[in-house]
């Protein structure tokens, strides 16, 4: 009989000292973490694929820099009553919104009038924004923008490492080799695998041995 498993293992740290440093993200380190000096301007805008550290370097910007995650329903309301709080910002998934080409403008303006801070985090470059209000779109121009680039391998063997650790899953390097050579090489597949094989393994009261994830890669391919 199967062993019901429960989620026990739901967070996974958002500290500077978990935080993987590396060539990809060191230019969105060097920015975030010496804040304000190092930025030029009220908003700075941090792009990359997904699972690619952003989520996570915001958050600890957000920490330092005393910002508050601005909701989808604040769109609705006049970006004024953000500033009654003493705080700056951070509006995730920037480019998945549209239509807020004047609230943002408003937004903008107010940042620089009561010398706020904010960082915009996307999926994509500026360039590709869908913004049809000119004045945004200058404004916009003036900020700094930094990719977060995708992981090579040693970089995603640091993180398949943290997200083990993370979530207590007890896996070798040996095994984690294995499994990057035949998943497809990107953050969010390898988190996924790494939980997806800790679940099934708790499941079956197994270990982690690259017999058993060969099972299940050959599995899914059948």
């Amino acid at each position: 009989m199967a062993q019901e498993v429960f989620n026990f293992h739901q967070i996974e740290s958002l500290d500077w000292n978990d935080f993987i440093e590396s060539e990809e993200n060191r230019e969105a380190v060097a920015c975030l973490s010496c804040w304000p000096k190092s930025w030029s301007s009220n908003g700075i805008v941090i792009y990359g694929a997904p699972k690619v550290g952003k989520t996570h370097i915001a958050s600890l910007w957000a920490q330092a820099a005393n910002a508050i995650y601005v909701l989808r329903s604040a769109f609705n309301e006049n970006p004024r009553v953000l500033f009654e709080a003493n705080c700056n910002f951070v509006i995730d998934n920037f480019d998945a919104f549209v239509k807020i080409d004047r609230w943002m403008f408003d937004f903008f303006n107010i940042c620089r009038e009561k010398g706020r801070y904010f960082l915009l985090i996307s999926r994509t470059p500026p360039s590709l924004w869908n913004i049809d209000l000119k004045d945004l779109k200058s404004r916009i121009q003036t900020l700094s923008v930094i990719n977060i680039k995708t992981p090579g391998d040693d970089l995603l063997m640091k993180i398949a490492k943290k997200i083990s650790k993370d979530f207590g899953i007890t896996i070798s390097d040996e095994v984690l080799n294995y499994i990057m050579n035949y998943v497809t090489r990107d953050v969010s597949t390898l988190s996924e695998t790494i939980k997806t094989l800790d679940r099934l393994a708790m499941q079956k009261q197994k270990s982690i041995t690259i017999p058993f994830v060969r099972n299940y890669i050959f599995s899914k391919q059948e």
